[in-house]
């Protein structure tokens, strides 16, 4: 009887396990997902999403300002809107780099 307990408890950790999984791969489908797997720490497994790198970047070129950040990410979406984060904040950066030659 002990081992048939077991076995089931094991059944439903295993379940449990499993459905977990699968709600979190449904939400990383979703824009609110995405946005809440980069917030947590997954940015560089969110298709589409900046490296962590690109925005720490962007970040310490604009002297730590999420504001500065903004306004320039703000841009680059007015100007390409159907780019992904990712290529927001490459441009916004390639443009940190121009300024830096001129």
């Amino acid at each position: 009887m002990n081992e048939r307990k077991d076995s089931h408890a094991a059944v439903t950790l295993l379940t449990l396990i499993l459905a977990i999984c699968g709600t979190l791969a449904i939400c990383a489908m979703t824009e609110p997902g995405r946005e809440i797997l980069k917030q947590i720490g997954f940015r560089n497994r969110v298709p589409g999403a900046a490296s962590t790198e690109d925005v720490e970047y962007l970040l310490a070129a604009c002297g730590r300002n999420p504001e500065e950040v903004s306004r320039r990410l703000d841009i680059e979406r007015a100007r390409f809107p159907d780019l992904s984060e990712a290529e927001h904040y490459r441009g916004a950066i390639r443009k940190v780099f121009a300024e830096r030659k001129s």
